[in-house]
């Protein structure tokens, strides 16, 4: 929006991307996207004999494996980014600071 780019020799970087909820976002974008090209119940539209949300046919039997690691990739990068969304909430930050000094006496 502000045109907010870092220079790296020839390339131009968005400025988010130097902090790490930009990349896990990326990530998570990316996996989900990859996730969208995995997807058996796709693949398996046009061959399921009638039924409408088959995963099981010849086409989408070799990526049942794949898809089920960008699964786990994705809600491993939800879960990170969702961790870091007690920043933002005040009172759940004064709690976890409370807690902290309680813990360390």
């Amino acid at each position: 929006r502000n045109n907010a780019l870092r220079h790296i020799r020839c390339l131009r970087i968005p400025e988010y991307l130097f902090i790490w909820q930009g990349w896990a976002s990326l990530v998570l974008t990316t996996c989900l996207a990859l996730m969208l090209t995995l997807e058996p119940i796709l693949h398996c539209y046009g061959h399921n004999d009638g039924e409408l949300f088959a995963v099981h046919c010849s086409e989408g039997e070799h990526l049942q494996f794949p898809y089920s690691v960008m699964s786990s990739v994705s809600m491993l990068f939800y879960f990170v980014l969702l961790s870091d969304l007690s920043v933002f909430s005040t009172r759940v930050s004064a709690y976890a600071l409370v807690c902290s000094r309680v813990i360390s006496e």
